[in-house]
């Protein structure tokens, strides 16, 4: 599935290849830290826009298995992150509340 398109992942595209890079464990010890990171540098707007990108993923993935929906988040956004079903989960609960921030 490609999520290619006239969807618009402006700051999904900022953390992923921004902060979710290939040496991401290496700068920032683990995803967790590395969205924590991105979210203490970003704008109130820019965490809410993130949220919201990230709720748009996971519905049009809904149904995914975690794996797919690496591969879907890589095709549209880049990044080297290939996360186990925990792993994916915490740092989907710190996007989805992102808009808090």
């Amino acid at each position: 599935m490609s999520l290619k398109g006239p969807i618009e992942w402006r700051q999904l595209e900022s953390l992923c290849s921004g902060y979710l890079h290939q040496d991401f464990t290496v700068e920032h010890g683990s995803a967790v830290d590395a969205v924590r990171a991105w979210l203490a540098d970003a704008t109130h707007r820019d965490a809410h826009v993130l949220s919201s990108e990230w709720r748009r993923f996971l519905n049009l993935t809904y149904g995914m298995d975690v794996d797919a929906r690496m591969r879907a988040l890589q095709d549209v956004c880049g990044g080297s992150w290939a996360p186990t079903a925990p792993e994916f989960e915490a740092v989907s609960a710190l996007l989805l509340d992102a808009w808090r921030r």
